[in-house]
């Protein structure tokens, strides 16, 4: 109980009680340590051990005074690494309707059980075969100090009875090994001990038949010349141990340390994969937080370690070091990311979002009142889409000071990102070419890519500028595509055409045929913007959604670069999130030194995926060297393995065993690496808005019609045949 519930009045003698969270394996080793520790010391107050068993479960208890209860706990987990103590419930010790009382037949021979493993499962077995409203307990009351010793010279029979010794005397003991034995015993170091059973159940003859099985299995440790012996005793005495030392009624008995650990209960094993009845699964391992991540405001879940209460989280400033988070569908990636996005909707920070489920759609039902008319949605399916256009150089759109070749180039690395090498040399210089045409055109898009490749009078207008302001470099390309015939210009542009035909698809063309968008990403950096973007692969088609968010990222990438003309005080942090990411992040840029330079730009990435094989090494990489922040729900067995490498403090089947719902996180605090802690993540905030007025909100202050854009491409496509239609006339009037 914990000391404000502990009877008062408190003293420094009150009796206080702990419970004790043992770690897997817990070596016989590390428990005769720590016992031994304990008897060795000549003036340490009474400590009682006991192991109380119900329907759910063994619990370990130890009590002591008060006053010395700091002084057992950090001995229990400094001496047994990894195991953990904390103050017992207020009801965790309920009263006992029967005890018995272990003698030893002899103290001087020890107790040495012929199979320490089998004889500990027969232990627990008994311990834990209790029913509903049943408790069983062994309490050991370990007293002085008994140091080792050698046997007397003219030591006697210790198994004599008192009739005997007073008929006959005295016997020596002449038994065939006894000096062998009682040299043995002690020799250890050992206690004054008490060793009591005790039960609760409603009836009595279930609790005698419960007492006599647990007694009966004790005996397994039972050995040649020495046994245990059953005797009655008071249940108060073992309901309400006293703190100071003996009373004549119940004297205590000799007992080393390695016969302690045998009738203590403790779930001593050399090996993990060892099952003891009664005991849980030692994974996942449950580990206790530093001081340093429960106070972060950026909530990542509950600790759940044995006496760990409160939050665990990251400030803003470590979030800019980058979030990655891996584990299966269903085990809680979703419902993390969305209390990280509420969290950051409350701090009214902007926040982009990419995903291809309905994380977009929990969002939206979580938006803070203050905050529906910063919503922008580009949804390729919606009635009046928000466009988005990359190429757009006009007054206000963020670009006008920029070089068109720097945009064509920064557009074809989105491009190469996206493709990798089935973008090959050709295709590139292709590419390449095409972006530096299209984007001196003032009302230039990405849908008119497409038709640079095919339709010779939009193209040729757009080339004829493109050769008189850098005839070096675009004369010669231009010259040798436009003297293929139609036929081999078909051949060479297959491969692209393929890439870049989605551009034309009716949902995409409706984001993107926008010349001149309502909406602009940098206003998400500078006006606190927060921008969705739901991306449904299975509506749009997994191209074209890979596509829409390779565009998207590329406007965030060059918004968030051009922060570096900024004092970085008013740099205003970005957080952003992207599901699936192994499918939609790519960037004009190398992603490692992306992901290193956005943290100075006080942008903040979130990177969730199911497991590691699905990210191309290079994303792999640039996740290892610069996600500082890791957090990981269940993991397959290739995962674990790898995320369990250069650590002691968490194996491969910690990180495998985890439920839903449940984490591993290893997060940064002040520029210093936490150690791994474990914890649970919290329910979704409650739904405050409505989805569909917010969308409306977004679809009225950024959007256009699709009729309108629909009617604004036809016209462009309309004019395109005037245009080619007058080129053939005039080229046959010249013919003739």
């Amino acid at each position: 109980m914990t000391n404000e519930q502990l009877p008062l009045p408190l003293t420094p003698t009150t009796m206080q009680w702990q419970y004790v969270f043992w770690p897997s394996p817990f070596s016989e080793v590390a428990a005769s340590g720590l016992l031994r520790h304990w008897a060795a010391q000549q003036h340490r107050p009474k400590v009682v051990l006991e192991a109380r068993a119900d329907q759910k479960g063994i619990r370990y208890l130890i009590g002591t005074q008060r006053r010395y209860s700091e002084t057992v706990r950090r001995a229990v987990e400094q001496l047994v690494p990894g195991s953990m103590v904390t103050d017992a419930a207020e009801k965790g010790r309920p009263a006992v309707a029967a005890t018995r009382r272990l003698g030893l037949s002899t103290t001087d021979w020890p107790l040495e059980a012929a199979d320490r493993l089998s004889a500990e499962r027969s232990i627990l077995s008994a311990l834990t075969a209790v029913a509903e409203a049943e408790e069983l307990v062994i309490q050991i009351v370990l007293g002085r100090s008994r140091l080792p010793s050698l046997p007397a010279a003219d030591r006697h029979d210790g198994s004599q009875s008192v009739l005997s010794k007073v008929l006959v005397g005295l016997q020596p003991d002449d038994r065939p090994g006894a000096t062998q034995a009682v040299t043995r015993k002690l020799g250890q170091h050992g206690f004054s001990a008490t060793v009591r059973i005790g039960v609760s159940a409603p009836a009595a003859g279930r609790r005698k038949s419960l007492l006599l099985n647990l007694a009966s299995t004790l005996g397994t440790v039972n050995a040649a010349g020495v046994h245990l012996r059953l005797k009655d005793d008071a249940p108060a005495r073992l309901n309400d141990p006293r703190t100071s030392f003996w009373s004549l009624f119940s004297p205590p008995q000799r007992l080393s340390v390695p016969e302690v650990t045998l009738l203590v209960a403790w779930p001593i094993r050399d090996k993990d994969d060892v099952l003891l009845p009664g005991v849980p699964s030692s994974h996942p391992r449950l580990v206790r937080p530093t001081a340093a991540v429960q106070s972060g405001e950026r909530v990542i879940a509950l600790a759940n370690a044995p006496g760990s209460t409160g939050t665990i989280g990251i400030d803003v400033v470590d979030s800019l070091k980058h979030m990655w988070l891996s584990g299966p569908t269903g085990t809680g990636k979703s419902t993390l990311l969305l209390n990280l996005i509420a969290r950051d909707l409350e701090a009214n920070r902007p926040v982009v979002v990419i995903e291809p489920k309905d994380l977009i759609n929990d969002v939206l039902e979580r938006i803070p009142a203050p905050r529906r008319d910063d919503v922008v949605i580009i949804d390729p399916l919606s009635d009046a889409p928000v466009g988005l256009n990359p190429l757009d150089r006009s007054p206000g759109s963020g670009r006008e000071n920029m070089s068109p070749d720097v945009i064509a180039d920064s557009m074809f690395g989105t491009f190469r990102s996206l493709y990798g090498e089935s973008l090959g040399p050709r295709s590139s210089d292709i590419l390449r070419n095409c972006l530096k045409v299209l984007v001196r055109r003032e009302d230039a898009s990405l849908i008119m890519l497409p038709l640079i490749l095919t339709n010779p009078g939009f193209r040729r207008p757009l080339v004829q500028a493109a050769v008189r302001d850098d005839p070096f470099s675009s004369g010669p390309f231009w010259q040798w595509y436009d003297g293929m015939t139609p036929e081999a210009a078909a051949n060479v542009v297959a491969p692209l055409s393929n890439k870049i035909r989605p551009l034309l698809d009716r949902h995409l063309r409706a984001v993107l045929a926008q010349q001149r968008p309502r909406f602009n990403v940098r206003q998400v950096l500078n006006e606190r913007k927060i921008l969705l973007v739901p991306l449904q692969k299975g509506v749009i088609g997994p191209e074209a959604s890979q596509l829409l968010a390779a565009v998207v990222l590329y406007d965030l990438w060059q918004a968030i670069l051009e922060r570096v003309s900024m004092p970085e005080g008013l740099r205003i942090p970005v957080m952003v999130y992207i599901d699936e990411v192994q499918e939609f992040l790519n960037l004009p840029t190398d992603l490692d030194e992306a992901l290193a330079l956005s943290r100075s730009l006080r942008a903040g990435f979130h990177l969730a995926h199911q497991y590691e094989k699905q990210l191309p090494a290079p994303m792999l990489n640039a996740f290892r060297n610069n996600a500082r922040n890791r957090v990981t729900f269940a993991l397959n067995a290739d995962d674990a393995k790898t995320a369990a490498a250069g650590q002691s403090a968490l194996t491969a089947e910690d990180f495998t065993a985890l439920p839903a719902h449940h984490v591993y996180a290893r997060l940064v605090r002040d520029n210093s690496m936490q150690p791994w802690v474990s914890g649970v993540t919290q329910a979704p905030p409650p739904k405050t808005a409505d989805p569909d007025a917010i969308r409306r909100l977004s679809r009225e202050r950024y959007g256009r019609p699709v009729q309108e854009i629909e009617a604004g491409f036809s016209r462009l496509l309309d004019d395109l045949g005037t245009d080619v239609s007058r080129n053939r006339t005039h080229q046959r009037r010249r013919r003739s």
